[in-house]
């Protein structure tokens, strides 16, 4: 028995490279491959998926037919972040960034939340609202004034627990207003409720800023109080030890960084005398000045007096002079002028005299003026620094004064700040009231529906899904390689047995180009070209072995080939029903001892090979098999033909099988598409694989519509224009 070649199939090859083409076709096509497969799927189990939509849709028609119609009623609310009036003042309160996202949620949450709900029932007094009790099932009587409290609380709760179902809060998107809506039985008790809904809603929220008011209120007078008494009690301090330790202040001044600074009565005398003895010194600086002979001049000239006298003797020696150029000293008006002008040197001396006595005195007063400033302020100054070391003390004490008292001015700016505010506004205002609804806002019959058929299509996906997943067939012929480790040698479409003999023999048939395709690729098995010997077997019967077997023959014959077809399934023979003729004798009565091929070979003029039937049945074919005879059959027959042929029995129940595999080249493995036994296709090929039998690949047959998702059906190409229909193979003779 030759090896098989190294050289794969064509169809074999092919499927390595789409496999190597995987990734990228997933990357383009994959989404579309699946809504495909998912669409063939569907159409597989048509009737699940109808069934399950009018299973859905009939119950939703139920359903909403059988529910209570509701009337919605809505209220419109605008909350915003912050109150409408500001009354912040800066530096008195502490500024925080608002989380908007957190402070919505919050005010959602608290227009759910359950003590709005016993505020509602409360203030609308529900619990003896007649047409409440009775469209919500609570009886008349329980509701009684009668009730005990533990009977009031449990209907309370039942109260409660139907208003926070039948609200429904609405944020309307990208503002502050929300809407809440209710949906009662009764249009008037739908608005009723929304309206007293909202209102409780606002007054609760000014009854938390009320509270909150309140207790900052308390909180504060607790503070002022306190903060008053430190203050007094600080003052009270201060001023003693001022008065202990003779320290008087007088108003402060402002530095330059803008603090008042205290200043106490030895220190502002320090200033005056300090400013006094400076005056003194510049004064005595300017009589001093004056008594020098460098300025004595200047002074005498600076008296009114004098200088009038000099302006006086300037003008007569000058009249003096000029008389004397034309009169004699004895002229009597030169003598007059001459005794004018020294009365006036007398006069001039006599004033500069008394100025300089004038200057000596203001001299000496204001020489004695600074020496006793001088002192004066030697004796201040050591009052002042023994003062300073007492301030020391004082100054602490004044600080503390200063810290209480700011302390009590905040606070008590606060709380006024509070009492002005108080909790008149509000950051939540009703926008729109609710209305009385005149149409129901549910069941929707429409919505409804729509929502059957939605839960129909996922319940019919489910079941599809389900079925798809225990259906082991073969959906796709290119799953023998992964599932089987056998390559695709041809995949064989589905048709009608009464028509199978006739798309064989036309050659433009679908049948035929899918058997020659599988002929091609048998060609490139073996060095030689396609095996001269191999046999056709499958794992149990009817699954397009024995139809393969005579495709295969007659594929083979019309490219001018001689070939001989052996029926060895001598338990079941089909080969005689597909030729219509008698199985008189064949391979059986070799096996027991006939010699005479000529009389067990025949030649069928329609299919144009020649054959060998199964002949009569043995009582023990396994013992047939194993005996030598077979194998020199089959030697003899390639010396005469180029292909001998074997359709064999089912692998599965039987020897025979794997008795007939070790006298071929190989075995080709027809496997049925539809077929749902992989685990008796995987047994199958291990009993041949253990007698070391060549397993050249498989044919995949009765491929149909559901296989048309990957590229292997011939409803279109092959099959178009030829007429066949898909149905069943119900008849032996197809073998599938």
């Amino acid at each position: 028995m030759n090896n098989i070649s190294s050289e794969r199939p064509i169809v074999d090859s092919k499927d390595t490279e789409g496999q190597s083409n995987l990734p990228a076709y997933r990357g383009g096509l994959f989404d579309m491959h699946l809504l495909e497969r998912a669409f063939v799927a569907l159409l597989n189990h048509k009737a699940w998926v109808l069934g399950s939509l009018i299973v859905s849709v009939a119950i939703g028609m139920v359903i909403t037919f059988l529910m209570t119609p509701l009337y919605t009623s809505t209220s419109r609310i605008e909350i915003s972040p912050q109150s409408l009036v500001e009354t912040d003042v800066e530096g008195a309160r502490e500024k925080t960034i608002q989380n908007e996202i957190a402070f919505y949620n919050t005010q959602y949450s608290l227009l759910q939340s359950r003590s709005l709900a016993e505020r509602t029932v409360r203030a609308g007094n529900l619990l003896n609202d007649k047409e409440f009790i009775s469209l919500y099932g609570l009886d008349e009587e329980e509701t009684s004034g009668a009730l005990n409290s533990s009977a009031r609380g449990l209907l309370t709760k039942r109260a409660v627990a139907i208003l926070m179902k039948a609200v429904e809060i609405t944020p309307v998107r990208q503002s502050s207003l929300v809407d809440v809506s209710f949906a009662t039985p009764s249009p008037g008790l739908s608005a009723k409720l929304s309206n007293l809904w909202v209102k409780q809603f606002v007054a609760a929220n000014l009854d938390r800023r009320f509270s909150a008011t309140s207790d900052a209120r308390r909180f504060l007078e607790q503070r002022i109080g306190s903060l008053r008494k430190n203050l007094e009690d600080s003052e009270r301090g201060l001023i003693s030890y001022a008065t202990n330790n003779g320290i008087i202040t007088l108003q402060g001044k402002a530095d330059a960084s803008g603090r008042v600074v205290e200043r106490t009565l030895v220190a502002a005398d320090v200033e005056q005398i300090n400013e006094s003895l400076a005056q003194a010194r510049n004064a005595r600086i300017t009589a001093e000045s004056q008594l020098s002979g460098s300025t004595a001049a200047f002074d005498v000239s600076a008296n009114a007096s004098v200088s009038a006298l000099r302006q006086k003797r300037s003008e007569l020696s000058a009249d003096l002079a000029r008389l004397r150029t034309t009169l004699g000293e004895e002229y009597p008006e030169i003598v007059a002028k001459r005794e004018q002008v020294e009365a006036l040197s007398r006069a001039i001396a006599t004033e500069v005299k008394r100025s300089r006595d004038i200057n000596s005195e203001t001299y000496a007063s204001t020489l004695k003026r600074e020496r006793e400033l001088t002192a004066e302020l030697d004796r201040m100054t050591g009052n002042y620094r023994d003062q300073q070391r007492r301030s020391i003390e004082y100054a602490i004490l004044q600080r503390e004064v200063d810290t209480n008292r700011q302390l009590y001015d905040g606070l008590l700016q606060r709380y006024k700040e509070i009492g002005v505010a108080g909790v008149g506004t509000n950051n939540i205002a009703i926008v729109d009231v609710a209305t009385t609804a005149t149409v129901p806002s549910s069941p929707r019959l429409i919505l409804n529906l729509l929502l059957s058929v939605i839960a129909g299509l996922i319940i019919a996906a489910v079941l599809v899904f389900i079925l798809e997943q225990l259906d082991h067939s073969i959906r796709d012929p290119a799953e023998v390689t992964e599932r089987f480790g056998l390559p695709l040698l041809g995949s064989i479409p589905k048709v009608e047995p009464e028509n199978f003999s006739e798309l064989l023999l036309d050659k433009k048939s679908m049948v035929y180009e899918a058997y020659l395709a599988a002929q091609t690729n048998l060609t490139f098995l073996t060095p030689h070209g396609a095996p001269r010997s191999f046999l056709l077997t499958s794992t149990r019967p009817a699954e397009g072995k024995s139809s393969s077997s005579i495709s295969l023959a007659n594929v083979f014959a019309s490219t001018g080939k001689r070939v001989i077809l052996i029926d060895a399934d001598i338990r079941s023979p089909s080969l005689n029903e597909i030729l219509e003729i008698e199985n008189k004798q064949g391979l059986s009565n070799y096996l027991t001892g006939s010699d005479n091929l000529g009389d067990l070979i025949a030649t069928s003029e329609r299919f144009g090979f020649d054959y060998m039937l199964a002949g009569p049945t043995p009582p023990n074919a396994a013992e047939l098999f194993s005996s030598s005879r077979l194998g020199q059959l089959i030697e003899l027959l390639q010396n005469e033909y180029d292909h001998v042929i074997l359709d064999s029995p089912p692998v599965l129940g039987l020897a025979d099988a794997p008795l007939l595999a070790r006298q071929v080249e190989g075995v080709i493995f027809a496997i049925d598409a539809s077929s749902n036994s992989s685990r008796a296709i995987k047994s199958a090929l291990g009993r041949l694989r253990q007698t070391d039998a060549q397993l050249y690949g498989a044919v995949v047959t009765k491929v149909g519509r559901r296989n048309e998702i990957y590229g292997y059906g011939y409803g279109y190409g092959y099959g178009y224009g030829y007429g066949y229909g898909y149905g069943a193979d119900k008849n032996r003779s197809d073998d599938a």
